[in-house]
């Protein structure tokens, strides 16, 4: 689409905006919808929104926001997209008000296929009374790589064929559940470590590499009927000298998923904010829409944005603010001079007629806009009252608890990890120091509730203590790290104390410490020298890993337990174990890349 420029007259090129902004998802800011977002969906007529946290104080809330959504989206007669990341543990949006699912490593820890369709099931349900009618998930990516920040907990492992019978089973699960699917990344995320929120990875698989191994569940997916397939923002070369995000090359759409795997489902990109997708698009920019339109040409029917519409922009010189501009206000105000909002396909079809280059563009579309419709004509219907009977009005934290088989599947995926033959049952007078640690590469992403991990386990053991949680450490002049902790406040952790130095107001000597590690992929180097100084230093009596898999840091001899999950739930099961309650049944065999670097015992 090069000559576009030449045969596109600007009323003809706003007409083609117009007919585009039909396969957005967009995000809204708050927990109402705003004027200039009531103002963008009413003249857009985008396909769908999709909810976070951000957008959540109450089940009545919800079901007024989504009324107001459905009330400018619906008036072609199709129900609009309701979508939430909602696939559990770590990427759990809606965990204020329905909780939070296990994490798809602890379902295959369990080893039982059921429990994955059980857990879809009560998810899906969740969220159809809440009003959603999408969910993200599942994440059909194989766990290949163990550094990687994306994989790890959220998926199955790392046998193909093991994530892919897992995957089957969640899909089945939601559409019992009456929520349409998503199963992503294709063509897989599981091959790089790195994190497309940040870079653009590249994967130098060749074609059958990738359909042996990273494929083989999204063969799967498709077979089992996933509603919609999440293209990743991850470059797979095949051949090429050209860095491609797979959402937007057509080779991996077109030709690979639609021809090769014969999916005639629904594609929508990952979110489009991501760095594995913005530089692509900037550096193509000055088409039609930003550069964006680019994945709806290479195959993509919707295009995830996650960032709210922004109602103004400041427009500065130098560094100096010199006007703030109305950004709705202006668009749709020049907009609605220009567009025929009742002639777009008429007006587009007309200048069609006389180019070639418009005609391919718009039976792109064309073919695109029927599988969205289609799509959205099997959707249910968001507009749920949220509101119990009698009106009061539930607020957060206050929803039913969370489905019997989450409490299930974290009792089940509690894992044995290095050296847990030594451990001893604690009593529920044991007094212990908690000491949370936690690691993540970016800011953007999702984080587990350590916090509230803590807690439950501490309410389990009333005399149980707590330090902040640590989130970093700093290496002195003297070469000694000193950690640092989320929040200042006092702390039985003494940092003069910890590097050898100093007093200390209160001692640890005699305490028995257990140390709770979230970590979301390796730890960058700094992060790993400071945590082993840390556990050096203090020897704890156990570590409880809740996030991914990363213990060759913990002195020899020091049990491990795998809980992968940090929720209310899993910590509950977690305390169960430690008090001896239950013995931790999971199993990881198989499910970890081949680089994991100590096996369970």
């Amino acid at each position: 689409m090069n000559r576009e420029h030449d045969i596109l007259t600007p009323e003809i090129r706003f007409h083609l905006i117009r007919k585009m902004e039909r396969h957005k998802v967009i995000a809204l800011a708050g927990p109402r919808l705003l004027p200039h977002e009531r103002k963008y969906l009413e003249f857009h007529a985008v396909s769908g929104v999709i909810l976070f946290a951000r957008n959540i104080e109450s089940l009545s809330q919800v079901g007024e926001l989504i009324a107001s959504v459905c009330e400018e989206l619906s008036r072609e007669g199709l129900n609009p997209l309701i979508m939430a990341d909602h696939e559990g543990d770590f990427v759990a949006e809606l965990r204020q008000i329905i909780g939070v699912p296990p994490a798809a490593l602890a379902i295959a820890a369990t080893g039982d296929l059921d429990l994955a369709a059980e857990v879809a099931f009560e998810t899906g349900t969740a969220m159809r009374k809440l009003g959603a009618n999408v969910v993200l998930a599942p994440v059909a990516d194989c766990y290949f790589e163990s550094p990687s920040a994306i994989t790890g907990l959220r998926t199955f492992g790392a046998d193909p064929e093991r994530v892919a019978a897992f995957v089957e089973q969640t899909i089945a699960g939601f559409r019992s559940a009456g929520v349409l699917s998503c199963a992503k990344h294709f063509p897989g995320h599981g091959s790089t470590a790195e994190d497309s929120h940040e870079t653009l990875p590249e994967v130098r698989k060749s074609a059958e590499d990738l359909g042996a191994a990273d494929l083989v569940p999204f063969r799967r997916a498709i077979a089992a009927g996933s509603d919609l397939m999440m293209m990743s923002h991850v470059a797979y070369p095949l051949g090429r000298d050209e860095m491609i995000p797979a959402s937007f090359d057509a080779r991996i759409i077109r030709a690979m998923l639609r021809d090769q795997l014969g999916y005639d489902g629904v594609v929508i990109t990952d979110a489009l904010e991501m760095a594995g997708a913005r530089w692509y698009a900037s550096e193509r920019s000055g088409m039609v829409t930003g550069g964006n339109e680019r994945a709806l040409l290479a195959g993509s029917d919707l295009l995830l944005h996650t960032r709210p519409i922004p109602e103004q922009v400041q427009v500065e010189r130098g560094s100096e603010p010199v006007m703030s501009l109305n950004v709705m206000e202006t668009i749709v105000r020049t907009l609605e001079k220009i567009v025929d909002r009742g002639r777009v396909d008429e007006k587009l079809a007309e200048a069609a007629a006389e180019s070639e280059p418009l005609r391919n563009v718009l039976a792109i579309l064309d073919a695109s806009s029927a599988r969205v419709t289609e799509l959205r004509e099997r959707a249910a219907d968001p507009r749920t009252s949220a509101r119990p009977a009698g009106g009061k009005v539930i607020e957060l934290n206050a929803y039913p608890s969370v489905p019997a088989v989450y409490r299930t599947v974290a009792e089940h995926a509690v894992t044995p990890g290095s050296d847990w033959s030594h451990f001893e049952t604690l009593g529920a007078d044991s007094a212990c120091m908690v000491v949370p640690v936690e690691w993540s590469p970016s800011e953007t992403l999702k984080r587990q509730d350590v916090a509230g991990f803590v807690d439950v386990l501490c309410r389990h053991f009333p005399r149980w203590q707590r330090t902040p949680i640590i989130t970093g450490f700093e290496n002195d002049d003297e070469g000694s790290w000193r950690p640092s902790f989320q929040r200042e406040r006092a702390t039985v952790v003494d940092a003069a104390r910890f590097t050898g130095g100093g007093s200390t107001t209160q001692s640890l000597e005699g305490e028995e410490i257990v140390m709770v590690f979230s970590s979301r992929g390796t730890p960058s180097e700094e992060f790993a020298l400071g945590l082993s100084a840390l556990a050096e230093t203090y020897r704890p009596t156990l570590v409880v890993l809740t996030g991914w898999i990363v213990d060759d840091w913990i002195p020899e001899g020091t049990p491990v337990l795998f809980s992968l999950g940090a929720s209310t739930q899993v910590a509950s099961a977690v305390a169960q174990v430690l008090g001896g309650v239950i013995v931790p049944p999971g199993s990881l065999d198989g499910l970890l890349p081949s680089r994991y670097p100590r096996p369970s015992a």
